[in-house]
C-alpha cells in the first residue's frame, strides 16, 4: 500500500491549509522549506491552527464534512442537531450553515476522509 504525506489542520483534519515557507522571490518564488512549528491557516475553518503532517493512503480524498460538539463543552462528542446521524456527510457550505449563529462555540467542523466512514450518506 502506497502512502502520501498530507498537511492537515490539527483541529478539523482538513487538508485545505496554508503554511508559511521560505521562497526565493527572484527565482520565480522557488520553494526552499517551510518555516517549521509556526501556526498555519485552515481555509475551511477560516482560523489560525496548528498544521501537522500525517501519512494517508495515496488515493485518500476528502468526501465531506460533519459538525460535532467541541471538546471540553457540554456538546462534546455529540452530532449537531441538524445532522441526520454520524454517517451523514455534508458539503462545506452545509456544515458552515450549521455553525452559523453558533454563539456558544459548542460545535466544531470535522473533515471526513473516504476512509473515516464505511458507508457514508
Amino acid at each position: 500500500m502506497m502512502t502520501k504525506t498530507v498537511y492537515v489542520c490539527q483541529n478539523c483534519n482538513s487538508d485545505n491549509v496554508e503554511v508559511k515557507a521560505w521562497v526565493k522571490p527572484n527565482r520565480n518564488n522557488e520553494y526552499q522549506e517551510e518555516i517549521g512549528e509556526e501556526v498555519g491557516w485552515c481555509c475551511d475553518e477560516q482560523l489560525h491552527a496548528v498544521i501537522e503532517a500525517v501519512e494517508l493512503n495515496e488515493d485518500a480524498k476528502v468526501i465531506g464534512f460533519q459538525v460535532f460538539g467541541e471538546d471540553g463543552t457540554t456538546q462534546e462528542g455529540l452530532t449537531h442537531p441538524l445532522m441526520e446521524d454520524s454517517s451523514s456527510v455534508y458539503s462545506l457550505k452545509q456544515a458552515h450553515q450549521m455553525l452559523t449563529g453558533n454563539d456558544d462555540n459548542q460545535w466544531q467542523l470535522l473533515t471526513i476522509w473516504d476512509t473515516d466512514i464505511e458507508n457514508p450518506r
